[in-house]
């Protein structure tokens, strides 16, 4: 006697779904991985911008300001030390004086930027900006000497941060860290 077993077929699956070899789950990772790797050969291409957002297209105004805010630090020099200072009013005064030589330089520096149409001049000016808040906050710490508040120097806000940043980024990437904000107060 002799058995015979019949094949069952499977007719709920048909035959594109059984041929199909790529699902959502494979091809997601596939398209983040390319993803990736274009963004990595653009950035590494001479395509995508390089340095640093505040570096000036032409640095001979970074070497006129060089010569000037080096020639500000050394009338700084001139000026005692907050220690030496006998009494607020004193040193208040002492610290409208070194205001006073840097309102000076960012004058020359706004007589010597390029021409505001351009992009450099653009960034000379936005940097000369942040220069002339941070000098107001010197005279509002001066002003509160006289007043006998004696407290921490603090400096505007710009966004998140305190507005000496931008100041000093823009000298360090232009090379010119003679204009960086002066540390006397």
């Amino acid at each position: 006697m002799m058995i015979v077993v019949d094949k069952v077929i499977d007719r709920t699956e048909t035959p594109i779904e059984k041929g199909r070899k790529f699902s959502i789950g494979k091809i997601i990772p596939i398209v983040l991985l390319l993803t990736i790797a274009l963004f990595w050969i653009w950035a590494l291409s001479p395509l995508a911008p390089s340095g640093h957002p505040d570096k000036l297209d032409d640095s001979s105004f970074a070497a006129e300001a060089k010569i000037l805010c080096g020639l500000a630090e050394e009338e700084l020099k001139d000026i005692p030390f907050a220690f030496s200072a006998s009494s607020p009013s004193e040193r208040a005064d002492q610290i409208d004086q070194g205001t006073a030589i840097y309102r000076a330089l960012v004058a020359d520096l706004l007589s010597i930027a390029p021409d505001q149409s351009t992009r450099d001049g653009r960034l000379v000016r936005l940097w000369l900006a942040d220069y002339l808040v941070y000098l107001d906050d010197r005279d509002t710490y001066a002003m509160k000497f006289r007043n006998g508040i004696d407290e921490a120097f603090t400096v505007t806000k710009k966004g998140s941060r305190w507005v000496t940043d931008p100041v000093d980024e823009f000298a360090k990437a232009n090379k010119i860290r003679e204009c960086l904000v002066p540390l006397d107060v």
